[in-house]
């Protein structure tokens, strides 16, 4: 009896007989949200609940945050897990920097923003902002990492991040010279850090690297998948975890079934195993399911011919990754488990399942300045509070939870 107790049956006192169940367990962040099944009631988030197999509308609701809903199939003796990251209805916006902002660049590992502030400020010069969470949860301030002066006006330079997030490479317009500056401290303009000499090389033993790190990840999944990605995807962007890939389909292509043994209880959410050239997809590696995402993928615009020059090209400051240039495509939240994007002047987030597609933010930004943190509980935006001359852009953070 404690056997058939602990799979999940329960006494049927009408027939006087053991009734099958499923075990729908349900999490949410933050918790003691209200759990919905088919409309019911059924009791508060962080439980186990028994329920009779079959299709159910779940709903997960709590005053203050945007509702979470999915249909999902609850199997005799299996576990169902229902994780619901609910975003809050009315974000807060608190000030980060209160400097006029120029061109902000987040690092690629989305911890630290780089941003110039132009002169005649006082402040004048290239600053770094870390968005790494800090005891009791408090902003940490923005550091400066070089001054400008006249003649180095940082605001008019162009600067990128190295792809160890840790230096700056930047380029002043009316020279050829490249610095190399530290992140972590304050630098003098000198010839010990310019590399217009070694920036080619650089390049290429960063590419290389690069390259290296994409291998291992993509050797992780089955060996046809891997075939598929190489051949009929581009733009693969691995979730935080690992656990994840995101793609865009440049062909058509049937993903078989079963790629790997079946995972016990794995999502019963609609799957995509036939790919379109266009669309984006998320496999999932744990449980080898598909999921088209709800992203129109924009068409590309053609290229204009280069002017034929003899004149050879000098090395060019490091390619930015995709978070660079903001959420104009779907990026991987820190959750694992959600993608974010800008849609218009709105933030859209949805899971990587493809449900749950919600406005996360529509408050003021600047276009396309929106980024994603090391934490979940919060992006940073550059706006401009109010249309006095004395208010600048700056930067903010949105809360989320």
């Amino acid at each position: 009896m404690a056997i058939k107790y602990a799979s999940g049956y329960r006494i049927d006192l009408t027939n006087k007989t053991l009734k099958p169940t499923g075990i729908l367990v349900v999490n949410s962040s933050p918790d003691g949200a209200k759990v919905f099944a088919n409309g019911k009631l059924l009791a508060a988030t962080n439980s186990s609940l028994s329920l009779a197999p079959g299709k159910y509308t779940l709903e997960i609701k709590k005053n203050g945050f945007l509702p979470w809903k999915k249909d999902i199939v609850i199997e005799k003796e299996l576990v169902t897990v229902a994780d619901a990251f609910l975003f809050t209805e009315v974000p807060d916006l608190k000030p980060l920097t209160f400097s006029e902002v120029i061109n902000p660049i987040i690092s690629p590992d989305n911890s630290r923003i780089v941003y110039s502030v132009p002169l005649p400020n006082l402040d004048a010069g290239l600053w770094v902002l870390d968005l790494t969470d800090s005891l009791f949860n408090l902003s940490k301030s923005p550091r400066q990492i070089a001054k400008s002066r006249l003649g180095s006006d940082f605001a008019k330079a162009q600067y990128s991040w190295l792809p160890d997030s840790q230096q700056i490479l930047v380029e002043f317009p009316a020279s050829s010279n490249k610095y190399l500056l530290d992140a972590n401290g304050l630098n003098q303009l000198s010839s010990a850090n310019e590399i217009s000499a070694t920036l080619e090389q650089l390049e290429t033993n960063w590419q290389k690297e690069k390259e290296l790190q994409e291998k291992a990840k993509i050797k992780r999944l089955p060996l046809i998948m891997q075939q598929i990605l190489a051949t009929q995807a581009a733009e693969l962007q691995f979730s935080p975890d690992n656990t994840k890939v995101l793609y865009e389909a440049t062909a058509s292509a049937q993903i078989p079934e079963n790629l790997i043994p079946p995972v016990t209880a794995a999502s019963t959410q609609k799957e995509s195993r036939k790919i379109e050239p266009g669309k984006l997809y998320v496999y999932d590696l744990k449980e080898d399911r598909n999921f088209l995402i709800p992203f129109n993928v924009p068409k590309p615009t053609p290229t204009p011919k280069p002017l034929k020059s003899k004149i050879t090209p000098t090395p060019t400051l490091f390619p930015p990754p995709a978070s660079h240039i903001s959420l104009l495509t779907p990026n991987w939240f820190p959750t694992s488990r959600h993608l974010v994007w800008i849609e218009g002047h709105k933030v859209t987030a949805c899971e990587y399942d493809g449900t749950n597609l919600e406005v996360i933010y529509s408050g003021p930004f600047i276009f396309p300045y929106v980024f994603l943190t090391p934490s979940s509980n919060r992006l940073v935006v550059l706006t401009q509070i109010g249309t006095e001359p004395e208010n600048k852009p700056n930067l903010f953070s949105v809360s989320l939870k």
